[in-house]
C-alpha cells in the first residue's frame, strides 16, 4: 500500500470515528431533551423539559402531545419567571392521567417536601372517607361526643357539644364561636398552639350556634376528627394513612404536623411532595381508584365535593374541599381544590380531565389567589377550543355613568367601586384598581392576574340605571347590589 493511500485510509478511519461521535451526541442529546423542545422556534420553548420518569408511579408525556394549546403554558412559565405571578414554588399539571407539566422555582424541586398548609385538609377528608369505608366510623351523622365525653369531666360545656357530629366538623358548621376568617385572623388557631392539649381546647371552645347551620373557617376543631378516626380505627393517625392511603399511593414522604401530646392533626402544618399532591388530586379525578386499585369508595369522592354549605367568599365547600365554577365564553366550567396558605393548592377538574397543582409562599395574603388567576387566565384556555379574542366597543358617555357607583357582594365583604376617568370606567376592587372594558352595553371585561379575567354583567332598570351587577371570577359566582 502506498503511502499516500494509507493517509487516506487513515484520514476516512478518524472522519468515521467522528462522524459516529456526533450522531451518539446527538441522539444521547435527543433523548435527554425531546427534538420539539431542543429545536422550537423560540428560547421560552426550548425552556420547556418533559416530566422526567423516575418509577415513582407517574407516566409523563410532553405538552406538545397532549392536545392543548401548549404556547399558552410557556407563556404562564415565562411570567412566573419574570415575577409577573410572585413567588410561586412549583406548577404541575396532569392531562388524562399524565404529568405533562412540571416546572420548579426559587431553588425548588421535586425531591424537596413542601408546605401544604390547610390542603391537609383535603387529606384529612380522604382518611375521613376511608374509615367510613371500612365501617371504623358508621356515617358522617355519628356524634363526637362519646369518643371524647372523658374531657367533660370538671368542665361546664354548653350542652350543644352532645350534638356535633362528624358532618359538622367537615362542613366548618361545628357551630363553636370560632371563625379563623374573621379579623384578625387566625385568632383561635393561634390560641390553640399556646395551649398543651388542643383536644381539650377545642372542646371547651364557646358554643355560638347550633351545629350543622352556621358556617365558619375553624381548623382547630378538626383535632377532633383526627381524635375520631385514630379511636374508632384503633391506630394512630399516621399509621391508619400509610395502611390505607399512603402506601397504595407510593407516598414515602410525608410530614405531619402534631400537637404537643402528639396528635397528628389534619387541619394544617403537614409537608408533601408536589408530585405526590398530583398524586391526590388523580386518586380524586379517578373517583378514588389509583392503578385500576379502588382506594376510597367513589360515593364518598362524590360526596365530599359537593356543595353542602357556601362559605363567606361565596365558595362551595363540601367536606374539607372548596369548588366553585368559572365563566369561559358562554359555559361554565367547574372544578374543586384543597386550598393551603401561601398557595398551596391541588386543583381538580372533571369535565377537562385535568388535575394541577401549586406550591408556594404567599402567606396571608391575596396573592396567594393568583393559583385561581393562572387556572382561568392560562391553564384552562390551553384546554379549551380556542376562543374568539375579547373586543371591546365605545359606549356613550351617560351609559358610563350609569355604572358608576358602589356594588356591595350580597353575601359577602367584597365591594367593587366603579368610577369613570378620562371617558373610561375603571373599579376597585380589593385594595386594587383595574380598567374595565365593555364588551356590550351591559357586560364588561376586567383583566386580573391574580384573581384570574373578571366577566361583569350588568343590570339596569327601566330608566337606564344601574341597578346590581354579577362578577365571574377566580370561579366564583358574585351578585352584585348597587348601594350607592
Amino acid at each position: 500500500m502506498s503511502m499516500i493511500s494509507y493517509q487516506k485510509s487513515k484520514y476516512h478511519r478518524r472522519t468515521l470515528v467522528f462522524r459516529s461521535f456526533i450522531i451518539l451526541f446527538f441522539v444521547t442529546a435527543c433523548l435527554v431533551f425531546p427534538i420539539n423542545n431542543c429545536f422550537s422556534k423560540s428560547y421560552a420553548d426550548c425552556s420547556y423539559q418533559r416530566p422526567a420518569k423516575i418509577n415513582d408511579g407517574w407516566e409523563t408525556a410532553s405538552i406538545y402531545t397532549a392536545n392543548i394549546d401548549a404556547e399558552k403554558l410557556i407563556t404562564l412559565i415565562r411570567h412566573i419567571r419574570s415575577e409577573r405571578y410572585k413567588n410561586i414554588h412549583g406548577i404541575l399539571i396532569v392531562k388524562e392521567g399524565k404529568l405533562i407539566l412540571e416546572e420548579y422555582f426559587h431553588g425548588f424541586n421535586r425531591e424537596k417536601p413542601h408546605q401544604i398548609r390547610s390542603a391537609t385538609k383535603s387529606i384529612g377528608s380522604i382518611l375521613t372517607g376511608i374509615a367510613i369505608d371500612h365501617g371504623f366510623i358508621k356515617d358522617v351523622e355519628e356524634r363526637i361526643y362519646p369518643y371524647v365525653k372523658e374531657y367533660e369531666t370538671g368542665q361546664k360545656w354548653d350542652a350543644r357539644v352532645r350534638d356535633i357530629t362528624l358532618k359538622s366538623l367537615l362542613t366548618m358548621t361545628s357551630g363553636f364561636a370560632c371563625d379563623d376568617h374573621a379579623t384578625p385572623r387566625f385568632q383561635c388557631e393561634e390560641a390553640m398552639y399556646e395551649t398543651d392539649d388542643w383536644v381539650k381546647y377545642a372542646l371547651n371552645l364557646p358554643v355560638a350556634h347550633k351545629p350543622g347551620e352556621h358556617w365558619a373557617y375553624n381548623s382547630s376543631s378538626l383535632i377532633l376528627v383526627s381524635e375520631f378516626i385514630s379511636k374508632t380505627s384503633t391506630m394512630t393517625l399516621p399509621d391508619f394513612a400509610d395502611t390505607y392511603l399512603f402506601v397504595p399511593l407510593g407516598i414515602k414522604d410525608f410530614h405531619w404536623g402534631f400537637s404537643p401530646k402528639g396528635r397528628a392533626w389534619i387541619a394544617g402544618n403537614a409537608k408533601m411532595k408536589p408530585r405526590d399532591m398530583a398524586k391526590i388530586g388523580l386518586l380524586m379525578l379517578n373517583s378514588g381508584r389509583w392503578k385500576g386499585k379502588q382506594i376510597i369508595s367513589e360515593k364518598w369522592i362524590s360526596e365530599s365535593t359537593r356543595e353542602h354549605e357556601r362559605s363567606e367568599n361565596n365558595w362551595g365547600y363540601g367536606y374539607l374541599w372548596w369548588m366553585g365554577k368559572q365563566l369561559f365564553g358562554e359555559q361554565f366550567i367547574s372544578g374543586y381544590w384543597a386550598a393551603g396558605n401561601g398557595g398551596n393548592y391541588i386543583f381538580v377538574c372533571p369535565a377537562l380531565d385535568l388535575v394541577a397543582v401549586f406550591t408556594g409562599g404567599n402567606y396571608n395574603s391575596i396573592v396567594e389567589l393568583q393559583t385561581l388567576g393562572m387556572l382561568t387566565n392560562y391553564i384552562i384556555p390551553a384546554i379549551l377550543p380556542p376562543s374568539k379574542p375579547r373586543e371591546s366597543i365605545s359606549l356613550d358617555p351617560a351609559i358610563l355613568d350609569s355604572y358608576v357607583g358602589e356594588y356591595q357582594l350580597q353575601q359577602g365583604h367584597i365591594r367593587v367601586s366603579v368610577f369613570k376617568k378620562n371617558d373610561a370606567l375603571y373599579c376597585t376592587v380589593l385594595e386594587r384598581t383595574m380598567p374595565m372594558y365593555p364588551e356590550t352595553e351591559d357586560r364588561f371585561f376586567i383583566p386580573d392576574d391574580i384573581l384570574g379575567n373578571w366577566t361583569f354583567k350588568t343590570e339596569r332598570n327601566e330608566k337606564g340605571v344601574a341597578t346590581s351587577a354579577t362578577g365571574y371570577t377566580a370561579f366564583q359566582v358574585m351578585p352584585f347590589a348597587k348601594i350607592k
